[in-house]
């Protein structure tokens, strides 16, 4: 027989709040601009029995990873046929919900997956708790009533290893998470004795029982922190410093690990520890009723946030009265532990399931669970079935900025969201509803209301939203694509440009003439207001290329080095090809290069009426260097010039600059030259003779 976990959730009956104090209370929780969303689209997936979603993640390819548990055989869109009661099951989707794969892992009883997420190598980790034996996919036995069972894939779900871990009675995790180092912390509750892979006894009925493991699975260390009653962690997660922050809930009183006497019933409880597991400070938050903790998250400024729900009214850590009977209740905290404030966020009748909470772009929070309450309090929206999903935005001091109900004709359990990559939101719940609302598939078992996984995606309907190149060169121009959502109408501010304004969708020929980086506003208008984009330096003009010029030696024309590439040109037309700084013009006419500077800007330089002289080339068998590479002397033959001319013999590095070595120059009075060029470094080499009616160019190499 499975057996039934204490995980403590709480009902009251809602309380009478008077008409002018709810006035009051309405003015404090309605101030603010509700932001219409609309959705994307959804999918349902599940097979014809229950099917329970309790984590998931976008993944690292904008995809979607789902995870829980599942007691359907082969059916709908599982493909794998049920070891024992429930087992692990994970669906793996596309950026649009489609799917692309689906695993199931268990044993012959039950496996429920609590816990989920994509590791370093782009496989998966993930863990809940196991009554099963050594059977199926499990490959250790239980120590006791259930276990911690964690289990590690690939990137298509292929089982790489699984690893059990418990004492003789009952251990269930409930969070883990990939540490720094690649290994893995676990987390959730054990009321095992020393046994198994337990090395301390209990404190009291359930204590909060952390796991430390190798990338690989091996055990590392494992800790027990609670009090002499209940103490349920729900939350664990590692910190900046190396540290870990473990988040749940407890009715035990100060003594054990816990510092701080009980303010009510249940209380929100933290323990921060070091890398080791060392407890380094502990901190309690409750009010005179029960307050549940079930998700943490450290915040950007290095602090955290925590998230549960809560029947307490004002007093205590509490702030505000609850709505109804439950509320989501939200507390930020510093790094220390120190309460910076808390909310108090709910409807007129039960918020009792507080999914999770994430940490959303502008540093504000994105909050989802469950409510059974219609419009009223800091609900907006009437629910359409029983019990639906609810979210809420809010500000990054807890400021409510908007929420929804997510709707189907169902009830619809274990509500989570996060913010997706590109800016909008994915939801994702358990459900029995059928077609209504936002969900467009039945569910797969329609006639005994079965659960399946649903997930549902949400953008805000009015957005002002744009990209261009924002990288250009001087006297270079942008043009916008405006990807604003649901806007009529629309003026852009561009300081520094030319034009400096426009109301176009998507403006074109934006100039800037001058080096730096520079603003663009876009304010997008519709019939309910404006949505004002500002991004700050957003379009950067690099500095001018230095400029270039065409100095001609001889046949060879040279534009100054130190461009990054060159192109060559003549008569207007290009030269495949001659992309060195140097070019040997073959023919007279006009020459121009493009150079172009490590930031891909281009300056040019001309010159014209090149006169080519040159009759011979390395090519034309008519002059011959030998021996060709040379090490120290070689000798130069050719035939063409008449005895008694006067020439003059020069050799050129490949940047163009002549070499000082000591070169016979005079009359020629014979056809052989020998040159001496021991002293130059290794090297290409360009030699040139030349007399008043001709010159002669070749390469050497110098070993």
């Amino acid at each position: 027989m499975k057996y039934s976990k204490k995980i403590l959730l709480f009902k009251y009956a809602p309380k009478k709040i008077g008409i002018a104090f709810c006035f009051i209370l309405c003015i404090l929780h309605f101030g603010f601009a509700q932001a219409p969303l609309v959705k994307m689209w959804d999918k349902r997936f599940g097979g014809t029995n229950s099917d329970i979603i309790f984590n998931f993640e976008q993944t690292a390819d904008s995809g979607y990873i789902l995870g829980g548990w599942s007691s359907s055989a082969i059916s709908g869109d599982k493909t794998q046929a049920s070891r024992g009661y429930d087992d692990y099951w994970l669906v793996k989707t596309d950026s649009i919900g489609n799917k692309q794969w689906d695993k199931r892992f268990g044993g012959n009883d039950y496996d429920e997956l609590y816990s989920m997420h994509q590791t370093f190598d782009h496989g998966y980790i993930f863990g809940g708790l196991s009554y099963s034996g050594n059977n199926g996919d499990k490959s250790q036995p239980r120590w006791g009533g259930d276990d911690f069972w964690v289990v590690k894939t690939d990137s298509q779900g292929i089982k790489q290893w699984d690893k059990r871990f418990g004492g003789t009675d009952f251990d269930e995790l409930f969070s883990l998470s990939q540490t720094a180092d690649g290994g893995y912390i676990l987390g959730g509750w054990s009321s095992s004795f020393i046994s198994g892979d337990k090395t301390q006894n209990p404190r009291g009925t359930y204590d909060y029982w952390i796991v430390r493991v190798s990338p690989s699975g091996a055990k590392l260390w494992d800790r027990r922190y609670g009090g002499n009653d209940y103490d349920i962690l729900y939350s664990i997660l590692q910190t900046i410093d190396g540290g870990f922050l473990l988040s749940g809930s407890t009715s035990s009183g100060n003594n054990g690990d816990i510092t701080q006497a009980s303010a009510g019933g249940n209380d929100f409880w933290i323990v921060k520890c070091d890398s080791l597991g060392n407890k380094l400070w502990d901190k309690r938050f409750g009010g005179s009723g029960d307050d549940i903790l079930s998700s943490s998250i450290q915040t950007n400024d290095g602090g955290y946030i925590l998230a549960g729900y809560s029947n307490s009214g004002a007093g205590g850590d509490k702030t505000q009265n609850t709505w109804g009977a439950n509320d989501y209740w939200i507390i930020k905290i510093d790094s220390a532990g120190n309460k910076q404030w808390d909310r108090d966020f709910g409807g007129t009748s039960e918020e009792n399931e507080l999914g999770n909470i994430t940490q959303t772009s502008g540093n504000g929070y994105l909050i989802a669970g469950t409510s059974y309450s219609p419009i009223g309090g800091d609900k907006t929206e009437n629910n359409l079935g029983g019990i639906q999903t609810w979210i809420l935005k809010i500000d990054s001091a807890g400021n409510k900025e908007w929420d929804k109900t997510i709707l189907t004709p169902g009830n619809d359990r274990a509500g989570f969201a996060l913010q997706t990559n590109d800016g909008c939101y994915i939801i994702t719940n358990y459900t029995d509803g059928g077609i209504g609302g936002y969900k467009t598939q039945s569910n797969w078992d329609t006639t005994n209301f079965s659960t399946d996984y649903w997930i549902v995606k949400f953008c805000e309907t009015f957005q002002a939203n744009f990209t261009a190149m924002p990288n250009l060169c001087p006297g270079t121009c942008a043009s916008f694509q405006n990807l604003s959502v649901n806007a009529t109408s629309y003026q852009w501010s561009f300081p520094g440009a030319f034009p400096s304004s426009s109301t176009a969708t998507n403006p074109t020929n934006i100039c800037y003439a001058n080096p730096g980086s520079y603003d663009v506003q876009l304010i997008a208008y519709n019939a309910n207001g404006s949505d004002t984009l500002l991004r700050t330096n957003y379009i950067t003009v690099y500095p001018s290329p230095p400029p270039q010029s065409i100095t001609q030696n001889g046949d060879t024309l040279f534009a100054i080095a130190g461009s990054a590439s060159y192109q060559w040109y003549f008569n207007g037309n290009i030269i495949n090809g001659a992309t060195n700084y140097f070019y040997i013009a073959p023919a007279s006419g006009d020459y121009n290069v493009v150079a172009t500077d490590a930031n891909g800007c281009e300056v040019e330089a001309a010159i014209f009426n090149v006169i080519a002289n040159i009759l011979g080339t390395e090519d034309s068998g008519l002059w011959t260097v030998f021996p060709n590479p040379v090490e120290g002397k070689f000798t130069m033959h050719n035939s063409q010039f008449t005895i008694g001319t006067a020439l003059e013999v020069s050799v050129f590095n490949v940047m163009g600059e002549k070499m000082e070595i000591e070169i016979q120059s005079g009359t020629n009075n014979n056809s052989s030259y020998e040159i001496d060029v021991h002293t130059l470094p290794p090297g290409l080499y360009y030699i040139e003779i030349a007399s008043s009616e001709k010159t002669f160019r070749s390469k050497f190499v110098k070993q």
